[in-house]
């Protein structure tokens, strides 16, 4: 069945409705499949064989106003074989949850004066969508309900503002208080933890204020004042400022960033405490090859580490998403270089992490990630990754970062 639904979606161009409106119209399908394999002696292996299908709208109405819609099906072949978070099973999690969602829906006002303003369901990301991000990697995106409003004279500053009142996570729309039937723990009668829901509802403000005068120095301010009015656990607040730029003196170009933030808890929230946020990199590019050198610090005060509930833990922590919790207690100090090139359609990149506990200041393992992706052409592109880490001892609390783990994911995807 879903077979042949692909093979009816994919022929698919523009949709027409009449000559009027072909020019204001767009509809569009995209399907991306995914076979995933995790080996954990610790949790059990698991195998995860997905298909998303995407169907996406733009309305253009005038040069001020647009509308967008984008609904997502995402069906998983032999579900049971792994622990989706969403309904956990005895395997490793592999966060790929199934169903139907409304995945983004919003309305867009572009005015005259360098501002525009957006309200609805969208994707969100800041800067290197470390603190905020739609985190597209896995088959169900994070989107917010929200109203954005953004200011960009196209020269020097670049200013962004989102009240969030929803967040809508990776592991969709059936993670309810609820546990499922097909839940290991339902017979335990507890409900479902708050990290594992699929909605939180915020009350939540995100300002970003970039200003960039030339492409040696940028400068960026922001304050995520968090109000999680579902994890009320997760509520903080987050000041932090980012420096970053790039020179060419000659053939290489050099490139640097430097990032400081505070984040501490606010009132009603069960947690207290006080962290830092410390993000530091140089990278040097010669043509399509480029080599980085990386290095965060997530520090932890009476026992809890800083949190980026609405980041993208996946992309800085490792795809062995061995350290991509909200619940190190330890924190985490990750040093790690990427190389990445590019040679006509096939690119490559390779990171190699090194990870110690914040706390104690010990080895807590080392990974290795490996990526190769060859576009066809416009519409298909295929990817491989590869992820193997090593536990050195781990950290404290942290069960999944004290054996062993090796994942590969095999990924072919559609866009019109």
């Amino acid at each position: 069945m879903m077979n042949r639904i692909l093979l009816g979606l994919l022929p698919c161009a523009t949709l027409t409705i009449s000559d009027s409106l072909a020019n204001e119209l767009d509809v569009e399908p995209s399907a991306r499949y995914r076979f995933q394999q995790i080996d954990d002696e610790a949790r059990g292996d698991a195998t995860a064989n997905t298909l998303k299908l995407r169907l996406t709208a733009q309305w253009q109405a005038n040069e001020n106003w647009q509308s967008f819609a984008q609904a997502d099906l995402v069906h998983a072949f032999r579900e049971e074989e792994y622990n989706s978070v969403t309904v956990t099973r005895a395997t490793s999690p592999i966060p790929e949850s199934t169903g139907a969602e409304l995945n983004q829906v919003w309305f867009k006002y572009v005015s005259d004066y360098d501002w525009s303003a957006v309200v609805g369901r969208q994707m969100l990301g800041f800067d290197n969508e470390r603190h905020v991000s739609s985190v597209e990697f896995w088959q169900n995106d994070q989107t917010f309900d929200a109203l954005t409003i953004n200011y960009n004279d196209s020269t020097y500053w670049n200013i962004s503002y989102a009240y969030l009142t929803k967040v809508h996570r990776i592991f969709g729309d059936d993670a309810r208080l609820q546990l499922s039937q097909d839940d290991i723990r339902f017979d335990s009668g507890i409900e479902r933890p708050f990290l594992e829901l699929g909605n939180h509802d915020h009350n939540s403000h995100l300002l970003n204020v970039n200003y960039a005068p030339n492409r040696y120095v940028g400068i960026t301010a922001y304050a995520y004042m968090l109000e999680n009015d579902t994890a009320n656990q997760l509520s903080s607040n987050t000041f932090g400022v980012r420096v970053d730029g790039e020179v060419k003196p000659s053939d290489i170009k050099y490139g640097y960033t430097a990032e400081l933030a505070h984040q501490s808890t606010i009132d009603g929230s069960p947690w207290d405490y006080s962290d830092y946020y410390i993000f530091v990199e140089m990278s040097a590019q010669y043509k399509s090859h480029k080599i980085a050198v990386s290095h965060e610090r997530l520090s932890e005060d009476n026992g809890f580490a800083f949190t980026t509930s609405l980041g993208n833990n996946h992309k800085f922590l490792g795809w062995a998403d061995v350290f991509n919790g909200y619940l190190n207690a330890d924190g985490i100090r990750n040093t790690y270089v990427t190389y990445r090139g590019r040679k006509a359609k096939l690119r490559w990149r390779l990171v190699a992490h090194h990870f110690e506990s914040d706390t104690t200041g010990k080895t807590a393992g080392h990974e290795i990630d490996f990526e190769l992706g060859y576009r066809f052409n416009r519409q298909w592109q295929a990817t491989i990754l590869s992820s193997m880490y090593f536990t050195k001892g781990g950290v404290d609390g942290l069960a999944s970062s004290q054996s062993d783990l090796s994942s590969w994911t095999l990924s072919l995807s559609y866009q019109l």
